[in-house]
């Protein structure tokens, strides 16, 4: 994999690659309410797709190994990072489109504020300091937790989407239903198949 899709140059890459997409949104559309819905938009896409990769990085890697899988689960900490840098572009857009309204917006999103704190918590205990605060199994615990919930918000986020277009989000919901399994299921396929090894190797030290 070329160097500019490995660790921090991944993360400016992708910051870049987002950015430009928004900038190109606006210098289109101008900057009103519908162009910072428009990006706020794609930039939940380009997050889903990022949170994709991270999320599945360890099934594919245990289910196939391979240069590919091998490269996600090597950069899963800065597809995380990425996920940050395109959130943060969403919150921007987010904010944009509250400045610009001229309707009610509602302000009521709990469990869209919930979701930005544990891409908050999770981006600062990527980095060693402030993960040394938390210890290994609070860490574990934080970013077990932060993962399922933004697959939980993004499932929810995408279903409310099939009533407007089942081309675009219909892709998304299928990806993350897939992603789920594969998440729950291949360690235990894994753990099962050890299982099998391990009777199977003590059948032929008895035999022996």
């Amino acid at each position: 994999m070329p160097n500019h899709f490995q660790g921090w140059n991944l993360v400016r890459n992708s910051a870049i690659a987002i950015f430009s997409l928004c900038s190109l949104i606006l210098i289109f559309h101008g900057v009103n309410e519908q162009s910072m819905r428009i990006v706020i938009r794609l930039t939940a896409r380009t997050s889903c797709i990022l949170f994709l990769l991270a999320f599945s990085a360890s099934s594919f890697r245990r289910l196939k190994p391979h240069k590919l899988t091998q490269w996600l689960l090597r950069n899963r900490r800065y597809l995380g990072l990425s996920i940050a840098v395109s959130h943060g572009f969403h919150a921007i857009a987010i904010i944009g489109a509250v400045m610009l309204s001229t309707g009610e917006i509602p302000t009521d999103n709990h469990g869209g504020n919930l979701g930005y704190f544990f891409i908050i918590a999770m981006t600062l205990t990527s980095f060693s300091y402030p993960a040394s605060f938390l210890g290994d199994r609070g860490w574990k615990i934080l970013h077990t937790v932060g993962m399922y919930y933004l697959w939980l918000a993004f499932i929810v986020s995408f279903s409310k989407g099939l009533a407007k277009s089942m081309v675009i989000y219909l892709p998304f919901v299928s990806l993350l239903i897939i992603a789920l399994i594969l998440r729950l299921i291949v360690p235990l396929l894994k753990r099962a198949t050890f299982k099998k090894s391990s009777i199977a190797r003590s059948f032929d030290f008895k035999d022996r």
